[in-house]
């Protein structure tokens, strides 16, 4: 059975491509630089794993209804913060994958410091 192609939820029909990150593969998009990482990813690429999950554990932070579309399963996204409640990132609610836009991952990493 072949995968469905993914695009990106910011930039329309761009497909995302596979892209090494932390010793893992994630989607990213070739025009904006975001990246898409599904259900348990992104602890996998985050400098302080343990302390992300505990910041993730509190939920969605200020959540709002998104325009972004999921590129896993096409359902809308919700725009919360992750971390912070500056940070926003769009998340998905059905199969809990999250969308970071370039530069993202670097401001979880700094914010997990603090």
């Amino acid at each position: 059975m072949a995968l469905k192609e993914r695009d990106c939820p910011k930039c329309s029909f761009t497909p995302l491509v596979p892209t090494p990150a932390g010793g893992i593969s994630v989607d990213e998009c070739p025009k904006c630089g975001g990246r898409w990482y599904d259900l348990g990813e992104l602890s996998k690429t985050v400098k302080d794993p343990k302390g992300f999950t505990e910041a993730v554990a509190k939920g969605p932070l200020k959540p709002k209804p998104s325009v972004a579309i999921c590129p896993s399963c096409h359902k809308n996204m919700v725009n919360a913060g992750l971390v912070h409640e500056l940070l926003r990132v769009d998340l998905c609610p059905v199969c809990r994958g999250l969308w970071l836009d370039k530069g993202e991952l670097g401001l979880i990493d700094r914010l997990l410091k603090t």
